[in-house]
């Protein structure tokens, strides 16, 4: 921060003024006002200069010439010959006195060391103006009284000064008195000059004392400048302090930043070298369990299935806390029906919840809208998670989902879900943490319950970026309740399509068609051909990139299956590659992308290269058999 400085609108520019009378404007003008330390120090410097060597010489030579003035005026009244020649003299010495002083005092002044030439000379003042006392004193005494104006004329320096000038003024006149005495007794009249030296001494104390009031002031203002000024500095200091910290989070923020980034990005990357492996373990699994197999064997495919998909799980859960943090986390509002997400949830959960011999129902409000717009995505997400957490931890029992009607207002509606067990409960020292991330109430070496922890902290960040609310009701050993609350807008009821739920219901008939599926991994080729004919199609296979290009270029495919990274020429040229087909027989071919990078950056990466889909890795049956499925309606429909 610079030197604060305030200044008051009304003060005057500060112009160079020609002329001897430059200095008298100059100390007329108001001065600009500024609490900065050093600025003071200078301001003040040059002021005392100013005053001292300047215009109080200016203004006392003005004086001795009013006394010259006086003198002459005495001598008119009296009839006396002007100018006489003691006239002269006084003219003369009052005007030589006035330069004289006025020339040390511009030359001398800050020179003289520890003596105050300005002191020094308003004690002589009052020596010379007894030459002018003496000669216009004949008449009267009391023009004496003059002598009290160097008392006035200090009174703004503060009162003991003018104090200590009355004493000097009467006891200059005292000084006077008995020089007269000594020199010419017959004019020295002491009587009344004691009389008169009273006078003066009782004046000046009185005309001192009268500047008591301004002088208070002075202080006032005085204090509240310091005041002013140790604010300022604090301010500035604070100013500093604040300015410091400001770069100190800057540069923390950037750190975070980049710590985020690198963080998403090594994400990012074990999540695609993990989900290729997992895409041979859980595919294999699932070919294997459409194979004939005894009881037993069935069993074994079915337990690594749910392994591998815990694990899958707990991949989808890192990545999305991750992008939750990030603030990369988008929600996609759609209209959809309450009660079916309901109802695929607690199917979804079901096998869990039997394998332990706990009952597990919803219980629905009468008044709930059939038709809401919201993200059923992660409302499917936040819901899963805490039917889940609700089923390892409860041991016998029941898990309950529970939905209510808040609010309903207009063309929205407040609902609140509730996931009731009867589990061993949550202890109150335990529940402010249960939605912290890596967190879970027995945090023991010898917990009974498996798990990472993150499932109901990506529930509250999730509630929390839909605009809800989150939390836990629960005694150790009464079971829990873990409830959370969303709005959600009103959408009407869909028209039934009797048709399409009649196609439903039918067997779903093998799907004939040509896929070139583009590839550079054996495992997953060998994975996902095995499931493209399993579901009915013929299928081609090409290693890399440029392979695919040559493919497409020569054979029409009804789907491209297209891997993202692979050597030679990745997934996304490739499809520009087959998209810039010059003969235009390739440029309309539906390329779906298969790929472990499953990162909605990645998705929108597709989507701008051309592709038609997306696919994550693991691939399962029913996604192959809905993508194709919807790419060969698309296909016929053109």
């Amino acid at each position: 921060m610079g030197r604060l400085r305030t200044a008051y609108s009304s003060v005057p520019r500060c112009r160079p003024r020609k002329g001897w009378l430059r200095p008298l404007r100059a100390a007329l003008e108001p001065e600009t006002f500024t609490l900065d330390a050093q600025a003071l120090a200078i301001g003040k410097a040059q002021r005392e200069r100013m005053v001292h060597a300047v215009q109080m010489p200016l203004i006392r030579a003005a004086g001795f010439l009013i006394l010259c003035g006086i003198a002459f005026l005495n001598d008119l009244r009296f009839g006396l010959a002007v100018p006489s020649a003691e006239l002269l003299r006084l003219w003369l010495l009052n005007l030589g006195y006035a330069a004289l002083s006025t020339a040390v005092l511009w030359i001398g002044y800050g020179r003289s060391g520890r003596l105050d030439l300005s002191l020094l000379f308003l004690h002589l003042d009052l020596v010379v103006w007894m030459a002018t006392l003496h000669h216009v004193e004949s008449g009267q005494l009391l023009v004496a009284v003059l002598l009290l104006i160097r008392v006035s004329d200090q009174v703004g320096f503060g009162v003991r000064r003018a104090v200590y000038f009355a004493h000097v003024v009467a006891l200059a006149y005292l000084v006077y008195a008995g020089v007269l005495y000594i020199a010419v007794p017959d004019e020295a009249r002491l009587s009344e000059r004691w009389i008169v030296a009273a006078t003066l001494y009782l004046v000046g104390l009185y005309i001192a004392f009268t500047g008591s009031v301004s002088e208070r002031l002075r202080a006032r203002t005085r204090s509240a400048v310091h005041a002013a000024r140790d604010l300022v500095e604090a301010l500035a200091a604070n100013t500093r302090t604040l300015e410091a910290q400001a770069v100190e989070l800057e540069a923390a923020r950037l750190e975070g930043e980049r710590a985020n980034a690198a963080k998403s990005r090594f994400l990012a990357m074990m999540s695609h070298e993990i989900r290729t492996p997992m895409n041979g373990v859980l595919g294999t699994a699932e070919l294997l369990a459409h194979s004939g197999l005894d009881d037993a064997q069935r069993r074994l495919v079915e337990t690594a299935q749910r392994s591998g998909a815990t694990m899958l799980a707990l991949i989808d859960d890192l990545l999305d806390l991750s992008r939750i943090e990030a603030g990369k986390l988008t929600l996609l509002e759609s209209r959809f029906e309450l009660d079916l997400l309901i109802d695929d949830v607690m199917l979804l959960v079901a096998p869990a919840a039997q394998a332990k011999g706990l009952a597990c129902h919803p219980r629905l409000a009468p008044d709930l809208p059939a038709y809401v717009v919201g993200d059923a995505l992660r409302l499917r997400q936040v819901l899963s998670n805490l039917l889940a957490n609700a089923i390892k931890f409860t041991d016998a029992g029941q898990v309950d989902l529970g939905v209510a009607v808040l609010e309903r207002s207009g063309d929205a509606v407040r609902l609140r879900f509730e996931v009731i067990d009867t589990g061993p409960g949550v202890p109150a020292e335990h529940q402010a943490t249960m939605f912290e991330a890596f967190t879970q109430a027995d945090a023991s070496t010898t917990r009974r319950h498996g798990g990472s922890g993150l499932g109901l902290a990506i529930v509250k960040q999730l509630v929390h970026l839909l605009g809800g609310e989150v939390g836990v009701h629960s005694r150790s050993g009464a079971g829990a309740t873990f409830w959370f609350e969303l709005r959600f807008a009103l959408a009407p009821a869909a028209p039934v399509d009797a048709a399409a739920t009649q196609a439903a219901a039918l067997p779903e008939p093998p799907l004939d068609a040509r896929v070139l599926l583009v590839d550079d991994h054996p495992v997953n080729q060998l994975v996902v051909r095995a499931m493209l004919e399993l579901l009915g199609c013929r299928v081609d296979l090409a290693d890399d990139g440029l392979a695919a290009c040559e493919a497409a270029a020569t054979q029409r495919y009804d789907v491209v299956l297209m891997d993202l990274h692979m050597p030679r020429m990745d997934g996304l040229t490739a499809t520009a590659c087959i998209r810039a087909d010059a003969t235009g027989a390739s440029r309309a071919m539906p390329i779906v992308a298969l790929s472990a990078a499953a990162l909605p950056e990645d998705r929108a990466r597709c989507a701008a290269a051309g592709m038609a889909d997306f696919i994550a890795k693991p691939v399962t049956l029913a996604r192959l058999r809905e993508c194709l499925a919807a790419q060969l309606e698309a296909a016929r429909r053109r």
